[in-house]
């Protein structure tokens, strides 16, 4: 399949052939995952590669000044400062840049001549550096100063590399918005020949399921009833095809729904677990900051497990045959249970909620801030062991999706080397 693609190499021999010799050209990148897991240095990779073969760099950075990227890129022999550099925002340049910086003060100069242009028209409006409409205007403000497009031709002359680290800033106040920023900077910004590696970030949930609570899964037409364990699993191994559907409640009709996959979490949880009971018998086991919805007022909203009281009313989805329906049951009690260990969670599109238990509870899912996952052509995903129970670090790496591309479909071991970077072993 990737024969007759062209392809940029990412700056890691080992992912280039996971990748079937790279990324195809014009693809967007998310790479996702915790704080500490490599994202930043394998955009600072993707860099470098480009730059060598003569790649114009469009970097953003909002997670650190540019500064502290060239120091620790230097680390791993890459010598970003060796390049023209131009900092958006700054003195125009005496001549064409190979490398433009957009930094948080970059985004706070473009923010206050969009203020001044937009102040004409309406004098109430006010742009700040970390607004979406601020983040595309440096981008094609920075395509202008590489002379990468013209009024004539809206796609680059030149294969072109954006890095956005991290998108994750620009909605951290309103993570719900992140599929719609998502979409936004993409019509605004996308390009035929730029191939773009956009960071998502987010922090470790605690919000979980114990890994034995039965989930309802739809693949295709294939309906079947999982342990949310065995799902996260074969999810993150990446062994269902297609888009993957789990059964999940309309908060407003209180009717069955199905909605789509987008994330599935793992991680060690060592603190004591709670387990709902229902009256007439059902229950689910939850970490203690996990949110079950329950009525108030007459509507259905998710609270935390540790505030549930007896009498409390929660929907629920009726097993057996026929249609699924849903039926409101009372919680009878809430019982602590014992330490914890290893618990899941999944991201679900729509609700943000799936049914889980053998009673098939409506329980609150974790919003992950992604986003990126629904516009991106690819996803890379790292993430780490929990360092508390492997008492070391242990980072991995796995090719979610790749468009034209019959990637690699196993987790690959990450290592940062002194000199070399990021390197990648089979596991």
């Amino acid at each position: 399949m990737g024969q007759d693609v062209i392809r940029a190499s990412t700056g890691i021999p080992r992912l280039d052939a996971a990748l079937e010799g790279g990324v195809p050209r014009g693809t967007w990148v998310a790479v996702t995952g915790e704080p500490g897991t490599g994202k930043s240095i394998l955009c600072m990779h993707f860099a470098w590669a480009g730059l060598k073969v003569g790649d114009p760099v469009i970097y953003v950075t909002t997670e650190a000044e540019f500064r502290d990227v060239i120091r620790q890129a230097r680390q791993f022999k890459m010598y970003f400062d060796d390049y023209e550099v131009h900092y958006l925002g700054g003195r125009p340049p005496l001549r064409r840049p190979q490398l433009v910086v957009i930094d948080i003060f970059s985004l706070l100069k473009t923010a206050r001549q969009l203020t001044a242009s937009a102040e004409e028209v309406d004098r109430s409006r006010r742009y700040a550096a970390l607004e979406i409409d601020v983040l595309i205007a440096a981008i094609n403000e920075a395509y202008k100063i590489l002379d990468l497009v013209s009024e004539a031709r809206r796609s680059p002359r030149k294969h072109d590399r954006l890095i956005i680290d991290s998108m994750s800033a620009f909605w951290a106040d309103r993570p719900a918005m992140a599929r719609r920023y998502s979409y936004q900077l993409k019509i605004a910004t996308h390009r035929e020949n730029v191939t773009a590696f956009l960071v998502s970030q987010y922090a470790m949930t605690t919000k979980s399921l114990a890994g034995d609570e039965p989930i309802v899964v739809r693949v295709g037409d294939d309906v079947s009833e999982l342990t949310i364990g065995e799902f996260v699993r074969r999810f993150m191994a990446g062994e269902f095809r297609g888009d993957t559907y789990v059964l999940s409640i309309d908060p407003e009709s209180l009717t069955p729904a199905w909605g789509r996959v987008y994330a599935a979490y793992a991680h060690e949880d060592r603190r004591e677990l709670l387990k709902v009971v229902l009256e007439g018998g059902g229950s689910v086991t939850v970490t203690r900051d996990h949110s079950i919805y329950t009525l108030r007022g007459g509507r259905a909203v998710p609270i935390q497990t540790a505030e549930l009281r007896p009498g409390d009313v929660i929907p629920s989805i009726t097993r057996g045959c026929g249609e699924a329906a849903v039926r409101l049951r009372r919680v009878a009690r809430v019982e602590p249970l014992g330490r914890g260990g290893l618990v899941y969670d999944i991201g679900v599109e729509r609700f943000e909620n799936f049914v889980a238990g053998d009673s098939l509870v409506m329980a609150h899912n974790s919003t992950f801030g992604f986003g990126l996952e629904h516009i991106a052509d690819g996803v890379i995903h790292l993430w780490m062991d929990d360092v508390e129970v492997a008492k070391e670090i242990r980072r991995y790496l796995i090719i979610k999706k790749m468009r034209m591309t019959n990637h690699y479909t196993r987790a690959l071991r990450v290592n940062i080397v002194p000199g070399e970077g990021m390197k990648l072993d089979l596991i």
